[in-house]
């Protein structure tokens, strides 16, 4: 799943048809390897889409970008 970060995109780390792939930030056609710490920016983009859901919950509205990263519909979320 790519998660969108404002004008950026986060593409988690693959494992898919026997061929893994680190994960990457690109940005204007350029891409960054995050081989060394996709782990850390995974648990980052996971906790900041939490205190977006938490916030969304406590001020009384709902916004698309509040759900949290993995449940949102069509396969993306903006943090």
């Amino acid at each position: 799943m790519v998660t969108r970060i404002g004008k950026s995109m986060f593409a988690p780390r693959s494992t898919d048809c026997g061929e893994t792939r680190d994960a990457t930030l690109g940005h204007e056609g350029g891409e960054i390897d995050l081989r060394y710490s996709s782990s850390i920016f995974e648990d980052f983009l996971h906790t900041m889409s939490l205190i977006q859901v938490e916030f969304g919950s406590r001020s009384g509205k709902t916004a698309p970008f509040a759900t949290a990263v993995g449940e949102c519909s069509g396969g993306s979320a903006r943090v």
